[in-house]
């Protein structure tokens, strides 16, 4: 057996072929073509011993054929067929051969075509094949999220944003209809959970556009029609802006403090306590407002101007 594969080896010595050589064309690590020179296949990957041999005879210039023929035959997966004139077999062995060549010829066929094909592929190149087209498929995934991550960026950086004066926005706000701002209909009292420590009631002189928050949490926005009353509960203190400085007479725990300002002007923040007023700042208001357009505006910003203030 030792002579088969040490003739391979000679036949590679006489034409001048190294180890190397045989490397660089087929990528067969070195131990596999020592390993098949010495007999020693053991050591080859298991199933691809009929390859990596088919791939050195044919590196090396032999027959391919002849010589993975006479591997067949060293490692008895061929049978030599019997010489029929120096050996009979009896008909009864002869017949259950027969059977047993003809029983399924389709299996045979099949495992023929699977040879066949495994002995054409590269493994070598296929798995380089695997990592270059993971790694490709990896970049591409990448470059689809940072283009992604790029124009949502790009987006946002590219919002416009103009500038109102806080009575420019009182103003637009005291144009909204009932539709869009909810207008009392009946007199109103908003309670408190907790023991109030304030109590706040309005009573609208004119029609005047309210936002109320109490305590810092609840804030509601409502169109306070001429004549309706309002009364308001809370236990540290109310915040108001109004639409109209003089549309709205107040009294603090039931103490009349009036109205907060006059006919041009409007409450950009008024704070009460139990102690009074604690902060009252008012805006005064032309008498026309210069018209804007706001129809592509994506975001506001509010200019404080001419403010009076009042602590």
């Amino acid at each position: 057996m030792k002579e088969f594969y040490q003739n391979l080896k000679k036949k590679r010595e006489e034409k001048g072929i190294t180890l190397d050589d045989i490397y660089y064309k087929t990528r067969l690590s070195k131990n596999y073509l020592e390993a098949i020179e010495a007999g020693e296949i053991e050591k080859l990957p298991h199933g691809y011993d009929r390859i990596y041999l088919k791939r050195y005879a044919k590196e090396v210039g032999l027959d391919v054929d002849e010589v993975l023929h006479d591997f067949d035959l060293l490692t008895g997966r061929l049978t030599p067929r019997p010489n029929t004139e120096k050996s009979k077999e009896p008909s009864k062995e002869k017949s259950t051969e027969d059977r047993e060549d003809t029983s399924k010829p389709g299996d045979k066929d099949f495992s023929n075509k699977i040879y066949r094909l495994t002995q054409n592929l590269n493994l070598d190149r296929i798995h380089k094949v695997f990592w270059i087209t993971l790694a490709v498929l990896t970049v591409l995934a990448a470059g689809y999220f940072t283009y992604q991550q790029y124009v949502f960026e790009k987006k946002n950086q590219n919002v416009k944003v103009k500038e109102i004066s806080i009575s420019e926005l009182i103003e637009d706000l005291q144009k909204k209809d009932s539709v869009l701002t909810p207008q009392l209909s009946d007199n109103t009292i908003l309670r408190t959970k907790t023991s109030p420590q304030i109590t706040v009631d309005l009573r609208a002189l004119e029609r005047t556009w309210v936002r109320e928050i109490r305590d810092q949490q609840d804030t509601t926005e409502y169109i306070l029609p001429t004549g309706l009353k309002r009364s308001i509960e809370a236990v540290e203190k109310v915040q108001f802006v109004l639409g109209r400085a003089d549309g709205v007479e107040l009294w603090l725990n039931g103490k009349n403090i009036g109205v907060m300002g006059d006919s041009n002007q409007v409450v950009l923040r008024l704070v009460l306590t139990p102690d009074g007023i604690a902060e009252k700042r008012l805006k005064t208001v032309k008498n026309q407002a210069v018209p804007r357009d706001t129809t592509n505006t994506d975001s506001v910003t509010i200019r404080d101007e001419n403010i009076e203030a009042t602590m």
